[in-house]
């Protein structure tokens, strides 16, 4: 009987605190959501970019060594966008 008492006491307490919780997370996550967004892109704009600078340097090598120096370039992007990756 005086369980029963005791969770009476204690249930509004507890509500308010999950409130309280739910209202902390819902705004860090309404601060932190644009800045995850733009990363995501960023992210996946770089890897895109990265892939076809890549293949254009591999295409252009023969190319009197041309793909030889946009082939870095690829390569600088790739990592680029795996870092922000992993960073999420």
């Amino acid at each position: 009987m005086f369980d029963l008492l005791i969770e009476l006491i204690k249930l509004p307490f507890v509500l308010i605190g999950w409130l309280i919780k739910a209202l902390v997370l819902s705004l860090v996550w309404l601060i932190k959501l644009p800045f995850v967004l733009i990363a995501v892109v960023l992210s996946a704009v770089l890897g895109l970019v990265g892939v076809v600078i890549t293949i254009l340097g591999v295409a252009l090598t023969p190319v009197l060594g041309i793909g030889l120096l946009i082939l870095p370039i690829g390569l600088i992007l790739l990592l680029a966008a795996w870092l922000i990756g992993r960073l999420l």
